[in-house]
C-alpha cells in the first residue's frame, strides 16, 4: 500500500524531473568499454559433468535401483501428497520471497 508521503514524493519528483545533457559522453564511455566474451558454456560444462557423475554414482552404488524399488513399495497416495505438498510449499516460498506486496480484495 502506498502512503500519502510516497504519493507526494512520486508526484514531486515526477513534476520536477530534469534531464541533464551529457553531449554524447555516455556513448563515448560505452564505446571504450571492453567487449565481454560469453562464458556461459562453463555453466553447461559443469552441469553436464555433474549430471554424468550423479548418474554414474547412482548406478554404481545401486541407489537408482533401490529408489525405484522404494517407489513401488510406497503407497501412491503418499507420493501424490508429497508432489502436491512440495509444489504448494515451493510456490508459497517463491511468492513470499518476492519483494512485492499482495492485497486480498
Amino acid at each position: 500500500m502506498e502512503t500519502n508521503n510516497d504519493k507526494m514524493l512520486k508526484d514531486f519528483f515526477g513534476e520536477n524531473k530534469k534531464e541533464i545533457a551529457d553531449f554524447g559522453f555516455s556513448q563515448r564511455v560505452m564505446r571504450k568499454l571492453p567487449i565481454q566474451t560469453d562464458r556461459s558454456w562453463i555453466i553447461w560444462l559443469f552441469a553436464g559433468i555433474g549430471i554424468v557423475l550423479t548418474l554414474l554414482l547412482g548406478l554404481y552404488t545401486g541407489l537408482i535401483q533401490h529408489t525405484f524399488l522404494l517407489i513401488q513399495i510406497i503407497p501412491q497416495l503418499f507420493i501424490l501428497i508429497g508432489v502436491v505438498g512440495f509444489s504448494v510449499i515451493g510456490g508459497t516460498v517463491v511468492l513470499l520471497g518476492q519483494k512485492k506486496t499482495y492485497r486480498i480484495i
